[in-house]
């Protein structure tokens, strides 16, 4: 797994993303993502899981700048990682450091054990993310599909 998007192919789908997000709240935002992983059953109880996203957001800021939030969590009931992805085009404003509007959300719920794969995984996200034709890209792209092949390829 040389380039950065090898080992999000191996955890990333494509109905785990929603190119065009509701919620204007980092709250409801969450809420949508984490609805999707439930649907797809790979968690169970999106509220509780909702309400941890939320306290551990609020004790380290999931702001990585240029518009980009990646939410981290460790959980003992998960078995493998899960990542939800959603794009607001028009992005919501809060006081950020770089004063950038919030576009792109990532949710990542992994396992206690296992870190390093999930390590290699927040660091491709990163490194991917951090290109501003990427987030280019992501902006612009009309559904998951789109996001999808643009993460993916």
């Amino acid at each position: 797994m040389n380039r950065p998007m090898d080992i999000l192919k191996k955890y990333l789908k494509t109905e785990n993303i929603i190119s065009s997000l509701k919620g204007n709240t980092r709250e409801e935002i969450y809420s949508e993502l984490l609805a999707l992983l439930e649907k797809g059953k790979e968690i169970q109880d999106k509220n509780f899981i909702l309400k941890s996203v939320i306290k551990r957001d609020k004790l380290i800021d999931s702001y990585m700048g240029k518009g980009v939030v990646i939410v981290r969590l460790h959980m003992d009931s998960k078995r493998d990682i899960s990542i939800a992805v959603g794009i607001k085009k028009q992005g919501i404003e809060e006081e950020v450091f770089d004063r950038e509007r919030i576009n792109i959300f990532i949710i990542i719920l992994n396992p206690e054990s296992g870190n390093e794969e999930y390590v290699n995984l927040v660091s491709s996200i990163s490194i991917l993310l951090n290109q501003g034709s990427i987030r280019e890209d992501i902006l612009e792209a009309r559904d998951s599909r789109a996001i999808a092949k643009i993460l993916l390829e």
